[in-house]
């Protein structure tokens, strides 16, 4: 299915479409203009030459106005259409001109060759139109007239002329507005594509558009909105890193004031219950400030890796093992499929510690007999480490919140956690180079971890 045209080159089109229109109105009314003048021009001159030659009969009469009508015959009047009629009184005087006419007339008239308008002879001028002057003189009556081929060509030319500018116009119009619609469709695909980007966390992208129109002043405005919102998300979590790093001491020694006292035989069963419960409570808060200080630390860039080869195949292995009797417990079934063994320079202790978090994730949110399985297999120029369920899944409006800090959906309220697996899983992916990308599946949620090089067998 072909993707709908964008606001911009439709708007492309439609100014397009508006100056070719308003061309041909406005070329189009220049030419009835023209052409009309013409025409009256015609008029004019056809009543100027009839009144010229009939002066010739005021000065000598009929007689030299036959003579001058004959001259004007034989010498002129084929070269231009020109016609000339005189149709003397006297009887022995014989009519002159190389048209005859079915009835004499005053005043202008058009005539079409062959209706009321005969040529005398085939070498006379033949058109199909003609605009005359009829005129009565002294001794008879005189008509002059004119071909309008001359218009008629005049009206093919421009026509023609008007016919290709108005298509070169049409296409250089069309190709520029293509192109001024396509450059502010990459404009506003850059603004979606950081957009999208800030919305999946990468904070620190900006649009940069140097222009000076409404969409740079536009960017501009968005990049503002965004720096301050990076500092507000960078205040928020100094303020949750300097709570946690705050609060690590005191929760230790609160923990080692209470477990002598958890196991003093003075203290009375019930009581030392629940400051067992109290002190799983602290393991609990003192492993989720850990993992926050480490997720803040990886994303300052201050943990640096010295890769050594990994098995991704191994690691899977061990961690799968290591989880196997917790699904137990819980009622899940865990599985691995291994396509291909794949080596990856990078941390294994990291690795692990992403692998376990998403197993754990798996594990914390699907219903009980759900089916986890963890896979390692190759992509193109790399391997990947996959752990995909056939859970509930997660809505998709949703897909690209939940890496972030202390993002936990409705329905995961009621399970035990902190929010911070996934974000803690994406540090690590980027810390090494790697790609995390979270998907629902048909049905259940599928997690991968995307290494771009590997050495696969």
């Amino acid at each position: 299915m072909r993707p709908a045209p964008t606001w911009s080159m439709r708007f492309a089109f439609a100014m397009s479409l508006v100056f070719v229109l308003a061309a041909l109105v406005t070329g189009g009314a220049a030419f009835v203009l023209q052409l009309e003048n013409m025409s009256r021009w015609m008029q004019i001159e056809v009543e100027a030459d009839t009144r010229a030659l009939a002066q010739a009969s005021v000065i000598g009469g009929a007689e030299a106005l036959a003579r001058l009508v004959a001259v004007q015959v034989r010498v002129g009047a084929a070269e231009d259409g020109r016609i000339a009629l005189f149709l003397p009184d006297d009887p022995c005087l014989q009519p002159v001109g190389n048209f005859w006419i079915d009835a004499r007339f005053e005043g202008l008239r058009y005539f079409e060759t062959g209706v009321g308008l005969v040529p005398d002879a085939p070498a006379m001028p033949r058109t199909d139109r003609l605009v005359a002057y009829g005129l009565a003189v002294e001794g008879g009556w005189l008509m002059t007239g004119r071909s309008t081929a001359w218009i008629e060509d005049q009206v093919a030319i421009w026509g023609a002329s008007f016919g290709w500018g108005l298509g070169a116009t049409a296409l250089i119009t069309t190709v520029v507005a293509v192109f001024l619609a396509r450059r502010a469709g990459r404009r506003v695909a850059r603004m979606e594509h950081v957009l999208e980007a800030v919305g999946a966390g990468n904070h620190a992208l900006r649009i940069h558009d140097e222009g000076g129109d409404d969409l740079a002043r536009l960017a501009q405005s968005v990049d503002t909105a965004l720096g301050r919102l990076e500092s507000g998300i960078a205040a928020i979590q100094q303020v949750s890193t300097d709570v946690a790093h705050d609060l690590r001491a005191p929760l230790g020694r609160l923990r080692l004031r209470l477990e002598p006292l958890a196991q003093s035989a003075r203290i009375p069963p019930e009581e030392r219950r629940e400051i067992g419960e109290a002190i799983v409570d602290l393991d609990h808060a003192a492993i989720t400030f850990d993992a926050i200080l480490r997720l803040s630390r990886m994303q300052a860039g201050l943990v640096h890796i010295s890769p050594r080869p990994v098995d991704l195949a191994v690691l899977a292995r061990d961690v799968v093992d290591l989880m196997i009797p917790v699904a137990e417990d819980l009622g899940r079934v865990i599985c691995l499929e291994v396509e291909t063994a794949a080596t990856v320079g990078g941390d294994d202790e990291l690795l692990g510690q992403a692998l376990f978090n998403l197993i754990e994730n798996a594990l914390r949110h699907c219903p009980v007999l759900a089916r986890i399985t963890v896979g390692v297999r190759r992509v193109a120029g790399g391997a990947e480490v996959s752990v995909c369920d056939d859970g509930p899944g997660v809505p998709e409006a949703d897909l690209g919140r939940i890496c972030e800090r202390f993002v936990r959906l409705d329905t995961a309220r009621s399970t035990p956690g902190s929010g911070i697996g996934l974000s803690l899983v994406r540090a690590i992916a980027d810390l090494h180079t790697a790609r995390f990308t979270l998907e629902n599946g048909a049905p259940g949620l599928c997690a991968r971890i995307v290494f771009p090089r590997a050495e696969c067998v």
